[in-house]
């Protein structure tokens, strides 16, 4: 930016200089011309009076003026008895004799020439006088050297009042995009409070007034959505009394391990609703942690259902864009879609890996029947009467990341859901911590790289 305000600077002043120069070499000139021109006529008036009265006195006052005069000044004076004084000016055009006084000019090999007849008692004195304009190209040559060196001095000083005139909006731009980029990494409570151009400032408590605005929304929608987890526990707390009862019973236990799974994760989503957006801690996770987390849990429902479940991890902290609770909800979606949507039996292989630009891609494969709608990835669209929401959180997530979700077809003929994340940002904390499980048999492993 500060290149181009310099950059205009210097072509608009250069331009200034042209426009304005053009005309004045012109005006130079002929001011130069112009005051010959006068000199002409003035110095043959002058010699006009001096030849009158040298004529009544009987002295000789012309050819002393003459001799005084500049070398640039040539004067001629033909007397009535044909006597000449001074040196012959070229190119001589006679006045009419009927017209004694009349003033006549014209241009000689680039001299100004000014021609009068005086009437004496002998008779008619001829004037001539010629005005050298020599000067005139000399006063033209030193306005276009003004010219040249204006040329290059004003396009300089503007530059340097360019250069600072955009580093003040360059310096409160960039204050404003530093503000735009905490907002968009989540921290709220950032503000613009630099200095700048009126317009600049107007932006910068645009920006602060809707930041604030967002952090109010976003404070009542997780307090929202806190009441509303909560309301929740009292159905929880009542089913786990009724599992307590049947002790003793066949799938009791699994029933009381499951109940006691919701009631942590409703745990976790309040606290994870009241808790300060800028107190969630690192901005990204380890993908491969991640993964190995959920799918250790959700190996013992697959054991009892009979599904294969197959784990490779190709690389070690696969760091990612996600803060670790979005992710974990990520992946539980799209591994629960693969327990609701298949039947009971259905193998599938899960697999991380890293992605040459920065960051990881998650793929889970099934021995399904696949996907009979590909708009299944849409909001609120589903196949198999769930609430259409799981591919769809998946996928925003993915994106707000800088990744996207794709959904194909496995090598067993099944469905294949694809999903890569953006690597972290340069200013982003990364929240890798080795997993808390690892699933118990040995479909575990990680790839050779």
């Amino acid at each position: 930016m500060r290149r181009r305000f310099a950059l205009i600077s210097a072509l608009s002043t250069l331009l200034t200089v042209f426009l304005l120069g053009i005309p004045l070499t012109f005006y130079a000139r002929y001011a130069h011309l112009a005051q010959a021109d006068h000199d002409a006529v003035m110095q043959a008036q002058t010699l006009a009076t001096l030849t009158r009265e040298s004529a009544a006195s009987g002295t000789d006052q012309v050819s002393s003026w003459i001799a005084d005069q500049h070398k640039t000044v040539r004067a001629t004076v033909m007397m009535p008895s044909g006597m000449r004084y001074g040196t012959t000016v070229p190119c001589l055009v006679q006045p009419e004799p009927d017209r004694p006084g009349q003033i006549v000019q014209w241009s000689c090999g680039g001299d100004r020439v000014a021609s009068l007849s005086v009437a004496l008692p002998q008779g008619q004195a001829q004037i001539d006088v010629s005005v050298d304009t020599e000067g005139a190209t000399e006063s033209t040559l030193e306005v276009v050297a003004a010219l040249l060196a204006a040329a290059v001095v004003l396009p300089a000083v503007s530059v340097v009042f360019a250069d600072r005139l955009a580093r003040s909006l360059v310096r409160t731009a960039g204050e404003l995009t530093d503000v735009a980029a905490s907002l968009r990494q989540g921290r709220l409570d950032a503000r613009f409070t630099g200095d700048g151009p009126p317009e600049l400032q107007q932006l910068g408590d645009t920006l602060n007034a809707l930041a604030a605005r967002t952090g109010a929304l976003v404070t009542n929608e997780r307090e929202s959505l806190a009441d509303l987890s909560h309301r929740l526990r009292t159905p929880i707390t009542s089913l786990m009394l009724q599992a307590e009862a049947l002790k003793g019973h066949p799938g009791a236990d699994r029933l009381l391990a499951g109940l006691d799974e919701l009631n942590s994760q409703v745990t976790r989503v309040i606290r994870h609703a009241r808790k300060p957006i800028s107190a969630e801690g690192g901005l990204t996770a380890c993908l491969d942690t991640v993964v190995t987390d959920r799918v250790a849990f959700w190996a013992a429902l697959a054991e009892e259902q009979g599904r294969s479940c197959e784990l490779t991890v190709c690389d070690e902290a696969l760091h990612v864009y996600v803060p670790q609770a979005e992710l974990e909800a990520a992946v539980d979606v799209l591994l629960e879609n693969v327990f609701t949507h298949t039947p009971e039996g259905t193998g599938m292989r899960v697999s991380a890996r890293s992605l040459a630009g920065g960051g990881a891609e998650l793929t889970i494969d099934d021995d399904g029947p696949g996907f009979a709608d590909q708009r299944v990835v849409e909001r609120g669209r589903s196949t198999g009467g769930s609430s259409g929401l799981g591919l769809d959180i998946a996928r925003r997530t993915a994106t707000i990341s800088g990744g996207r979700l794709l959904l194909g077809v496995a090598p067993s003929g099944g469905a294949r859901v694809a999903v890569s994340f953006g690597g972290p940002r340069k200013t982003a904390a990364t929240n890798c911590q080795p997993p808390k499980e690892k699933p118990k048999e040995k479909p575990w492993e990680r790839c050779s790289t």
